[in-house]
């Protein structure tokens, strides 16, 4: 599942709040072989929160601290969907501005058990979940058994432990989504194969190698509502990164900020590594008497004499999973991993930016942070040309 929206310099956040967002489901003919729920059974779910006038036009309250206060679900403000005693499999997109959702499915005082069986990247092994903590731009394909309960019961897809400025924030966590009223008899037997037995391609893991790079990407704000930055460039400053085709590389996000930051690549797909935790504040000392000293690669402080404790593995539901959204956290530092190979042969139109070298971008997914700066530039070039390397190390 993909999703598109308008991408308009520094007006992204308010174009997107507007409506200018939508889901695209990409097919293929060989999914019709593993049993998944279908047609009316396959349910695509675009999660947003809003704030409206009483007139029902929208507020745009994402600049303040509190942020929306309502849950709009493909456009629909708490919506109902009357569904049969049986699995469904829900497409589910954060499409929010800034909202983190931690997302369960409850029937009064009973938590629903779901499966994960895809995520930005596409199918992955299986997972049984409770619950899934979900950031703006990350998607998660989802079966639910609605026949888990009797017939007539309401279950509630709500939100729990996750404040706006997640994880620290004070914003309203807007507890319920949108309600499914199991009303409807079934239709037929449910021939959908159980989420345990399906045969998903599995998901390689990406091998690092000696060749492998490190690059660093520190998200930086020395003064509150000032600009958030990586490495502490602006957009626009010249590209600092440039990467070979078919290389792998290991990404570095250092997180110095109050709040998580879901940092989206453009173009790649990668794997959730570990994460870390850091001496947050002697770590941004040395790093502001860095930027200061004019960013010399030499004196750059060194992330090893900070990091704190043994590295975590990634969360059940982006282990082993491929990825083009990743959530950072204060005071630690998220790694990824990704071997950039572009097609061998390319369908292109003349200029359209799939030829190389070509640039793209990776930037916070938060819409007020991509407008602000918090957005930077990499090229991709061919195997073998000039330039290629950059970074940190």
């Amino acid at each position: 599942m993909l999703w598109y929206h308008d991408h308009a310099m520094a007006i992204t956040s308010l174009n997107v709040y507007a409506g200018l967002a939508g889901a695209c489901l990409i097919r293929d003919p060989a999914d019709r072989r593993l049993g998944l729920p279908e047609g009316e059974f396959e349910v695509p779910l675009v999660l947003q929160d809003r704030t409206f006038n009483a007139d029902g036009s929208l507020a745009y309250t994402m600049t303040e601290v509190d942020g929306a206060d309502t849950a709009v679900v493909n456009g629909k403000a708490y919506p109902l969907l009357a569904v049969q005693p049986r699995r469904y499999r829900l497409r589910i997109l954060n499409g929010s501005n800034e909202r983190f959702w931690r997302l369960r499915f409850k029937a009064g005082a009973t938590t629903l058990p779901f499966w994960v069986i895809g995520t930005d990247g596409g199918y992955r092994t299986p997972v049984r979940l409770e619950s899934i903590l979900t950031s703006p731009a990350e998607r998660f394909d989802v079966i639910v058994d609605f026949g888990q309960v009797p017939l007539g019961t309401n279950v509630t897809l709500q939100n729990f432990d996750a404040p706006v400025h997640y994880p620290d924030g004070t914003g309203p966590e807007i507890p319920e989504i949108m309600r499914f009223q199991v009303t409807e008899r079934l239709s037929g037997a449910d021939r959908s194969t159980p989420p345990a037995a399906l045969r998903l391609p599995a998901v390689v893991p990406i091998v690092p190698t000696p060749r492998t790079r490190r690059r660093e990407f520190v998200v930086h704000q020395k003064v509150v509502n000032e600009t958030i930055t990586l490495n502490g460039l602006l957009f626009m400053a010249p590209n600092e990164d440039v990467i070979e085709n078919g290389s792998t590389e290991i990404w570095e996000y250092i997180d110095l900020q109050h709040e998580g930051h879901p940092m989206h690549v453009h173009l790649i797909n990668f794997q959730v590594v570990n994460r870390q935790s850091l001496d947050a504040t002697a770590y941004q000392a040395d790093y502001e008497t860095w930027l200061a000293g004019g960013r010399k690669p030499a004196d750059r402080p060194v992330l090893e004499k900070y990091l704190s404790g043994a590295p975590t593995s990634p969360d059940p539901d982006e282990d082993l999973a491929y990825k083009d959204t990743v959530k950072i956290y204060p005071a630690t530092v998220t790694r990824i991993i990704m071997t950039f190979d572009v097609p061998g042969t390319i369908a292109s139109i003349p200029g359209s930016g799939t030829e190389l070298p070509a640039t793209y971008v990776h930037h916070c997914h938060i819409l007020e942070h991509e407008d602000n700066d918090l957005m930077r530039p990499w090229t991709i070039v061919g195997n073998g040309a000039e330039g290629a390397g950059g970074g940190s190390r």
